[in-house]
């Protein structure tokens, strides 16, 4: 799934052709988008497009007339640029604006949204969204991500859980939750009301940086570290390419660590508990770990709890 810096670069990309734009032509193929178009599809034309902007993983695109579009790519989508439109329809095609400057195409993405008003006030995913990891200004509202992330319900999570969530801080997926604890040297399991002092600061310090490291060089490794492995066999995946030099943990499983030498492990973790008629299912995300540099010392192991059929 695109995370915080990946979303922000489609962000950037759809800017480029809209921002200032006025509307030539918009399409949708998502049920309500569609059915929005049906009715006021028209209005929409000939309006300036005032601003595109990420939150997290999610990307807004605001319109005069108190109009936006409001998109998630969640596992697969993607926004791609074009000079203009293009004749012919893809059938993953979710979405498509154009202006003279170029045309916006978001494929293979389920969630595609228009409305009026305030977005954060009209999507119930945009009202609980916690502070951005990539603000557009000032610095990462650290002290509002502490308030989140001590809230009653918070304190007994695994940290390693408790940064995927989304209304505690925005923009964080599988890949940066992994490299944020290897590089604060936490373990993944560690309860959220156990976290140090120490901990805690590097973690206000480390979730911004890398973010904004991964959008400027599409990575967390440093370039130094990149370099060391394109240089050795032994630190990537055989044929695998050099994606794995991305990361120090995240997708690295059996490769050692760059830091100590020790193997990197994989480990399915609960983040968060579905409740349904059958029971409380346990939904769970593959964790990236060096047991070594990160203390891994407990690692729980889950279980499903369903009730009993009658």
């Amino acid at each position: 799934m695109p995370e915080g810096p990946e979303v922000r670069k489609h962000a950037l990309a759809v800017a480029a052709v809209l921002e200032k734009q006025k509307l030539l032509e918009v399409r949708a193929r998502t049920k309500d988008a569609k059915a929005w178009l049906l009715e006021n599809g028209d209005e929409l034309i000939g309006r300036r497009v005032l601003r595109v902007h990420a939150h997290g993983k999610h990307l807004l695109i605001r319109l005069e007339g108190d109009t936006f579009f409001h998109s998630h790519l969640m596992m697969w989508g993607r926004w791609q640029i074009f000079d203009s439109s293009p004749e012919e329809s893809d059938r993953r095609e979710r979405a498509r604006i154009t202006t003279k400057k170029g045309c916006a195409i978001l494929f293979s993405a389920p969630v595609f949204q228009i409305g009026q008003g305030d977005p954060y006030e009209q999507i119930e995913n945009l009202k609980s969204l916690g502070p951005d990891i990539l603000p557009y200004k000032g610095k990462f509202d650290s002290n509002e991500f502490l308030r989140r992330l001590f809230l009653t319900e918070n304190k007994g999570r695994a940290i390693g859980a408790a940064l995927l969530d989304q209304q505690i801080c925005a923009g964080i997926g599988n890949y940066l939750r992994a490299e944020n604890l290897f590089e604060c040297r936490i373990d993944p399991y560690k309860r959220v009301n156990e976290l140090t002092e120490k901990e805690l600061k590097c973690l206000c310090k480390i979730i911004p940086a890398q973010a904004k490291f991964s959008l400027q060089t599409g990575g967390t490794t440093s370039l130094e570290d990149r370099a060391r492995m394109e240089n050795d066999a032994t630190l990537l995946y055989k044929g695998g390419g050099l994606w794995s030099a991305k990361h120090y943990v995240f997708r690295r499983t059996g490769l050692p660590c760059l830091r100590c030498g020790a193997t990197i492990r994989q480990l399915r973790q609960v983040t968060r508990v579905v409740q349904s008629e059958d029971g409380d299912e346990e939904k769970t995300r593959i964790l990236y770990f060096c047991a070594n540099c990160q203390g891994v010392t407990q690692e729980p192991k889950s279980k499903t709890r369903k009730k009993p059929k009658l």
